[in-house]
């Protein structure tokens, strides 16, 4: 270990209270890759059910500035833990940023083209001749490139227009006849105004990336094994009860977000639920992650010329946290 990440655990066990004060338990801070919302559920879950105090934890969950960032962050050791996404975690390895992937929560990215039913929008090549709004050189723009693609529909077909992403309401202006959104936020909102939607979600038309995941300091990981495992069998066993109880999943992140809408985080987690369950997970529980699913985020990645190198993939993740089913 070296000198800087032993100060990092020391710091971690002799600042080692939790926020009520208590003394025995080994203090973590979780950096996300946002702001917290429906799709961090499981953290909370596994707060409010005890499970983190159960393994002598203490975790406290930080709002992040974007999975890049955190990615950063996690990879110099400011934070040691952390969630990114997918794409960020490859980014990252690519450029010899030492995170490691302990668990792959969103097995599929949730990525969608959502417009109103009434457009008839139902498959991509729907789209042709069609308005769509984009964050033009985001990260949800670059997997719809990498969808035309893979289709052999031409970029020229389709007439993309810049926007922000973060609302619906250019949508519902009739302003565009799609947008590029995530399948439990944007088009949730739109249903929640009495609107039907459709959505094609990418990862049903052959880009099918990993998403959020929960990754670990590389070095930190290697020199502080049985810490990171209770952590992670921890928060899994958060994740897994959040599956099988939304109600007390929407509970536990209202319980610690008071401000967040109900009603619609009981929707988000509704739709985000597909995006938790693979082939994989049914096979070796949530969590789950395989070199074959890596290797594809990471061809789709450099397809895109979004890294320049493929990276290690062995060294990228490993499955040595995960929890038996």
């Amino acid at each position: 270990m070296t000198k800087r990440f032993l100060l990092l655990f020391l710091a971690l066990v002799l600042s080692g209270c939790s926020s009520n004060g208590d003394p025995d338990r080994t203090k973590i801070e979780l950096l996300l890759d946002w702001k917290a919302q429906m799709e961090h559920a499981g953290f909370f879950v596994a707060i409010s059910e005890g499970y983190y105090r159960s393994e002598d934890l203490s975790v406290e969950i930080l709002d992040g500035s974007g999975a890049p960032t955190t990615a950063q962050l996690v990879g110099n050791g400011t934070y040691v833990l952390g969630v990114s996404s997918g794409s960020a975690t490859v980014m990252a390895r690519s450029k010899g940023i030492p995170v490691v992937s302990l668990a792959v929560i969103n097995q599929h990215s949730p990525v969608v083209v959502y417009s109103l039913a009434a457009s008839g929008i139902k498959q991509p090549r729907d789209l042709v001749g069609k308005r769509v709004g984009v964050n033009i050189g985001g990260t949800k723009h670059r997997e719809f490139q990498a969808l035309l693609r893979h289709l052999g529909i031409s970029e020229d077909n389709i007439q993309m227009m810049g926007m922000t992403e973060s609302s619906p309401a250019p949508l519902l202006a009739g302003q565009v006849d799609a947008m590029l959104g995530y399948t439990e936020d944007q088009p949730v909102t739109v249903e929640l105004r009495g609107e039907e939607v459709n959505r094609i979600l990418l990862a049903d038309h052959g880009i099918d990336l990993y998403s959020t995941n929960i990754i670990g300091n590389e070095s930190f990981v290697q020199s502080n094994e049985d810490l990171v495992r209770r952590f992670i069998r921890a928060s899994l066993r958060g994740w897994q009860k959040a599956v099988e109880n939304p109600d007390l999943a929407v509970r536990a992140y209202v319980a610690a977000r008071p401000e967040s809408d109900v009603k619609f985080n009981r929707a988000n987690f509704q739709k985000l639920l597909p995006i938790l369950d693979s082939p994989d997970v049914r096979a070796s529980g949530i969590g789950a992650q395989s070199a074959d699913r890596w290797t594809t985020t990471s061809k789709v990645l450099l397809d895109l010329q979004m890294i320049e190198n493929a990276p290690d993939i062995d060294a990228l993740f490993t499955t040595r946290f995960q929890l038996k089913p």
